[in-house]
């Protein structure tokens, strides 16, 4: 008994304003030494300070007076050379400046602390302080041990497992506090909640969620490159946290609509009473909060647990940050950093001048060379159109082609901004050539500002040249000649070079990744909502089995918009005779019309452009947002419609 009454003096002790206002004190105290100390120990200076080398001459000796018009020519041109050299050199130890900078950048670290900070206050003020302290305290007794027993695997796994757990019960906690106003609206919302850990279907996603979070760090191999760890683990912490909530969002919603009306339990609500448009909307609101919650959960800790990968030593290096072999920046680190972890923008080349009408002329020349061969082809529906995107596609192709020791010139628009940043930029190729065969090495050259940079590609391999701003023209394009051989010693290679559509491409940074890590999940967020509100109303006039193949129906072919069109170029609706094949019609126009009303919802893909290191764009979240946000609000219109012609509220007199 003394056990237990000590119990409830600390549960009434961490209850009363006095102690959230002294525990809230202590947290910002310490939040704000964490800081303070950090920010000390960053600059505070080294032991042995070394004073940067300063950037030598390119050209140890003065150039002589000219003589003759043919000197003055050869002496402009070693001029023009040494200022290029100079702007590289400037240019590439800024860039590299800047990347090694992220070192002493305190962002991470206080993104880090004001997440820790904020969890504390908000356990605080929801009467819990004493009790998390004392979870801490038992956690931290049992993991210690493990640690040092050489089991670090099951401490860390412990330890993810029981930080998540706390701080998604904190902040559904909150979220019920929040949502704690009279009013019918809120009444069913946080009724979604309580419902939430109580039916089984919902806490096996949120129980194998924070499972799989916590272990994900383990399967990292610290062997692999570490761009390939960071890589890796944002593309699944983001993809497979976003899919578990989706799927949660959506079997939850189907419950709760199916069950609630095949129990008979929506009629003690309906008769409060509390009209359609009042129910639907709280049964949105509690899911979307449910989906808040664990999404802000998820984000964070993928976020903080990739600022630590951030800050781990790279492949190349014997130190974080600091390359070996009295290199600047080693590769591994380059990458992430300028690839991975970045806000890209891709740039490809202009498509071909094309003369509309020698185009026309070709395509007529086509068609009436195959009415010759076979007349019936004239009652084949869409054919000529066929044939002529088929010689377009034929154009494009012979445009992403060179032929041996010839070359081929590319122009890329758009890179204004790039000049302006004053940063080095990545150009990206692939080359492909007959099978593609491991074994063979093409000698390739590329031509930008006329100086050929000559390189050994692999084929069917991404390869990447660095780029100086200097290569911008003032009206911002940068040229690109692309000569199938070596120019320097008349290598050729054995046979044409192509590239594939997305072959060539031009990739400047542009904004911060933690900026586009925030756009990635707002978008996230909105595609959560719109599934709420797509699984309510499936589930106000269908059975649970149904609902659910309805929803999941629905989000996996939004999911999939991008990836159906792409495939419908493929896919043949006529047989070699040209007879038109029914089913496949039937199937290609129904893919075609899927493809069609997702195709905003799918080309969004926020997880692949994160990943890829690739810049989420404002106006394309502001796009995806209004027509998330439109759709939402249709179907929204559509549930209440729908409920309200329904027999709900009818008494069995049981």
């Amino acid at each position: 008994m003394r056990i237990r009454a000590t119990f409830d003096s600390i549960n009434r002790l961490q209850r009363t304003r006095l102690f959230k206002i002294i525990a809230s004190c202590v947290v910002v105290v310490a939040a704000l030494a964490v800081m303070v100390g950090y920010l000390v120990a960053m600059n505070a200076p080294p032991d042995s300070p070394e004073s940067p080398t300063p950037p030598r001459e390119a050209s140890g000796l003065s150039l002589p007076e000219a003589t003759t018009p043919e000197q003055a020519q050869e002496i402009a041109r070693l001029k023009a050379w040494e200022e290029s050299q100079r702007n590289a050199f400037e240019a590439t130890r800024r860039a590299v400046g800047e990347m090694l900078a992220v070192r002493s950048d305190p962002t991470s670290v206080s993104l880090g602390v004001a997440v820790v900070a904020g969890m504390c206050l908000v356990v605080i003020w929801l009467g819990l302080g004493m009790t998390y302290l004392g979870l801490a305290v038992v956690v931290g007794a049992v993991v210690v041990p493990l640690h040092l027993m050489g089991m670090r695997d099951t401490a860390r796994l412990a330890t993810g497992v029981v930080a998540l757990t706390g701080a998604f019960i904190a902040l559904l906690e909150a979220a019920r506090m929040a949502l704690s106003g009279t009013g019918p609206v809120v009444a069913v919302a946080r009724n979604m909640l309580i419902e939430a850990v109580r039916m089984k279907v919902s806490l096996v996603f949120i129980v194998a969620l924070i499972i799989g979070l916590a272990a994900l760090p383990g399967t990292l191999s610290e062997e692999s490159p570490l761009r390939y760890r960071v890589q890796s683990f944002l593309q699944y912490g983001t993809a497979g946290s976003f899919w578990m909530i989706a799927m949660l969002t959506l079997l939850f919603a189907c419950a709760s609509m199916a069950y609630e009306q095949r129990e008979k339990v929506i009629w003690q609500t309906m008769t409060k009473p509390v009209a359609a448009w009042q129910y639907i909307l709280g049964k949105w609101l509690g899911l979307v909060t449910l989906g808040t919650v664990l999404l802000a959960v998820s984000a964070s800790s993928v976020f903080l647990f990739t600022e630590d990968l951030r800050g781990r030593r790279a492949i190349g290096e014997i130190s974080p940050y600091v390359a070996a072999d009295n290199r600047l920046v080693s590769e591994d680190r380059y990458v992430l950093e300028t690839q991975i972890l970045a806000s890209r923008v891709r740039v490809y080349p202009a498509p071909p001048d094309i003369n509309a009408e020698i185009f026309r002329r070709n395509v007529q020349s086509r068609i009436d060379e195959e009415l010759r061969r076979d007349p019936t082809l004239r009652n084949v529906p869409g054919w000529e159109r066929r044939v002529e995107s088929e010689i377009f596609k034929s154009v494009l192709s012979a445009y992403r082609s060179v032929g041996v020791g010839e070359s081929r010139t590319y122009v890329f628009g758009g890179m204004a901004q790039a000049k302006r940043v004053g940063k080095p930029f990545d150009f990206r190729y692939q080359v492909d050539s007959g099978s593609n065969r491991p074994d063979e090495l093409y000698r390739v050259a590329f031509a930008v500002g006329g100086m050929p940079i000559v390189k050994e590609v692999a084929l069917g391999i991404v390869q990447s040249i660095q780029l100086l701003p200097s290569a911008v023209e003032e009206d911002g394009t940068v040229v690109v000649d692309v000569i199938n051989g070596d120019p320097y010693t008349g290598q050729m290679n054995p046979a044409a070079i192509s590239f594939p559509e997305r072959g060539l491409e031009l990739s400047y940074s542009s904004g911060s990744y933690r900026w586009n890590y925030l756009r990635v999940m707002g978008v996230l967020w909105l595609k959560l909502s719109f599934l709420a509100m797509l699984a309510i109303w499936a589930g106000t006039f269908l059975s649970f089995p149904v609902a659910c193949l309805v929803s999941f129906g629905t989000f996996i072919s939004a999911e999939g918009a991008s990836f159906l069109a792409k495939s419908l170029d493929y896919y043949a609706t006529t047989d070699e005779l040209g007879n038109v094949n029914i089913p496949a019609k039937v199937i290609h126009a129904v893919a075609t019309a899927i493809s069609w009303t997702f195709r905003i919802y799918s080309d969004l893909k926020p997880t692949e452009k994160l990943v890829e290191g690739l810049r989420l764009p404002w106006s394309d979240v502001a796009t995806g947002t209004v027509v998330l946000l439109a759709t939402t609000a249709a179907l929204y219109g559509l549930a209440v419609f729908t409920l309200r012609r329904r027999e709900l509220a009818v008494y069995s007199g049981q």
